[in-house]
C-alpha cells in the first residue's frame, strides 16, 4: 500500500504540505516523550484505581465489557460528529484532524515517515488526560447506582480504552513492513482504517479506530476486500453503500 503512488504534481503538493507541517513542529517537542505522557496516563489511572478496589465480586467485572461498548460508542460518534464537522468549541478536533491528518495520510499513504511525526498522529498527552478525567462522572454514577468496585473498575477500563485507541492509532500509521503487522488482526485492522482515509470515504465510513462495532452497529462499515478509490459515483443516499465509490482492485 504505502509509497504506490506516482509522484504527481497532487502528490507533490501533498509531500510540499506534510513537510511544512513536520517543519512546524516545536524544536522542543519529543516524539518519545508525547508516547510515554500517553501510555503514562493510562498506567497512572490504573495505579491511583486499583488499591480503591475492595473484594470485588465477579458480576463486577462485567463492567470492563459494559465500558468497552460505551467507549467504543462514544469513539463512533466523537469521530464522526467532532472530528469530521467543525463545531465549537471543539474546531479544534476538526482543524487537527480533517483538514492536516486527512490530507497527509491517504489510503496509499498511511505511514509516518519519522519519529517526529507522532505529533501528527496522536492526541497531546494532555488530551488523553482530559478524555480520562471526562470518564469520571460516568464512573461516579455507575458507582453510585451498583457499587464503588463497579464505578473504579469503569474508570479503569475507560483509561486502558483511550491509550489503546492512541497505539492502535498510531500503529495504523506504521510502515507495512514494521514487525506489529505479523499480527493479521493487526493488518485487518489498519486495512479498515486506511479505507477510512480515502476521501469519498472519510465522512461517511469506518470511524471506529479500535474495534469496529459501532460501524457494525450504524451500517457504518467499509468491508470489501482489495479497494481502489473510484472517484465518481456516489449518490449518499440512505445508509451508506461501500460499492458507491470504491471497487475490486484489478
Amino acid at each position: 500500500m504505502d509509497g504506490d503512488i506516482r509522484p504527481t504534481a497532487r502528490t507533490r503538493r501533498l509531500r510540499a504540505f506534510r513537510r511544512r507541517l513536520v517543519k512546524k513542529v516545536p524544536a522542543w517537542y519529543s516524539p518519545w516523550g508525547h508516547l510515554a505522557g500517553t501510555v503514562g496516563v493510562g498506567v497512572a489511572t490504573l495505579v491511583l484505581s486499583a488499591p480503591r478496589l475492595h473484594s470485588p465480586r465477579p458480576l463486577d467485572f462485567l463492567t470492563l465489557p459494559v465500558a468497552v461498548v460505551f467507549a467504543n460508542l462514544v469513539e463512533w460518534l466523537a469521530h464522526r460528529y467532532l472530528m469530521h464537522h467543525r463545531r465549537p468549541p471543539f474546531a479544534v478536533l476538526f482543524d487537527r484532524h480533517t483538514p492536516e491528518h486527512h490530507r497527509i495520510y491517504g489510503y496509499e499513504s498511511m505511514a509516518i515517515e519519522s519519529a517526529r511525526e507522532l505529533r501528527l498522529v496522536l492526541i497531546p498527552a494532555l488530551g488523553v488526560l482530559g478524555i480520562v478525567l471526562l470518564a469520571v462522572p460516568a464512573a461516579l454514577v455507575a458507582g453510585l447506582l451498583v457499587n464503588a468496585n463497579v464505578g473504579w473498575l469503569f474508570l479503569m477500563t475507560s483509561a486502558v480504552y483511550v491509550v489503546g485507541y492512541e497505539l492502535s492509532h498510531l500503529a495504523y500509521h506504521l510502515p507495512e513492513r514494521s514487525l506489529v503487522y505479523r499480527l493479521p488482526m493487526l493488518r485487518a485492522l489498519r486495512e479498515h482504517h486506511a479505507r477510512h482515509h480515502v476521501p469519498e470515504l472519510m465522512q461517511k465510513a469506518n470511524f471506529n479506530v479500535t474495534l469496529p462495532l459501532a460501524d457494525l452497529l450504524f451500517g457504518t462499515l467499509a468491508s470489501a476486500a482489495g479497494l481502489r478509490v473510484r472517484r465518481a459515483g456516489c449518490n449518499g443516499a440512505g445508509r451508506f453503500v461501500v460499492e458507491c465509490s470504491v471497487a475490486e482492485s484489478r
